[in-house]
């Protein structure tokens, strides 16, 4: 799948996060990308043959591989590059603010997943209620066995309210998902994972399991 040369040019911009640096590797970041992208493209060809929202889209991988540089405006760490590369293979491409299948590749800390991260306020309070209303097609979701199989910590979000927002019912069965700021699984891999190439068909058959998954998130 992917190339220990990719692994050693993320290894490096950990260490030498500077446009020095990578000014001076511009052709291992070169091919890192084309590395990456063509790894990205094999994952959508491959995901299209089961999920039509992703076939109908006709992405390719630039549209899902978002810039290295970082957005420095609203932060204290002035540090340029971002040290990983990530993916969201989802319908419209990384700018629709859709849930889809995604790949983290951060040397030490590598990862799949698929679901909605960090949703924007308006798409997280119509999910909030689809879940509320639709709360026992959800519980199905969540305890599917295929899904934690694959990722056996079920679905989890990067930060969670402490009480229930506004709106909804105290005493909701869905309270601690309605708490949630995203919804989403990931299972992390060791780095090796990703370089053996007979570890693709376990990557896709870990996204068939988050059809159901992405597809409620989406249908808002």
């Amino acid at each position: 799948m992917l190339k220990k040369s990719s692994f050693d040019f993320l290894n490096g911009l950990f260490i030498n996060n500077n446009k020095k640096w990578v000014d001076e590797h511009r052709l291992d970041y070169d091919q890192t990308l084309e590395d990456y992208t063509t790894f990205n493209q094999n994952l959508i060809d491959a995901i299209s043959k089961f999920d039509q929202s992703i076939a109908k889209s006709v992405l390719q991988a630039k549209d899902c591989i978002p810039r290295l540089n970082r957005d420095l405006r609203f932060t204290k760490d002035k540090s340029p590059y971002k040290t990983y590369l990530y993916s969201i293979i989802n319908e419209g491409g990384r700018k629709s603010g859709k849930a889809g299948y995604f790949i983290v590749m951060s040397p030490g800390e590598c990862y799949i997943g698929a679901g909605a991260f960090q949703p924007e306020p308006d798409r997280l309070k119509k999910i909030r209620q689809k879940i509320d209303i639709n709360f026992n097609d959800w519980k199905k979701i969540t305890e599917d066995t295929k899904l934690l199989k694959a990722f056996p910590e079920g679905i989890v979000a990067q930060e969670s309210l402490q009480k229930i927002p506004k709106g909804f019912d105290p005493d909701s069965p869905a309270e601690d998902f309605l708490k949630m700021k995203g919804f989403f699984v990931r299972n992390f891999h060791p780095d090796t994972f990703f370089r053996g190439k007979d570890n693709f068909s376990d990557i896709i058959e870990s996204f068939k399991a988050c059809q159901h998954l992405n597809q409620f998130v989406n249908d808002i």
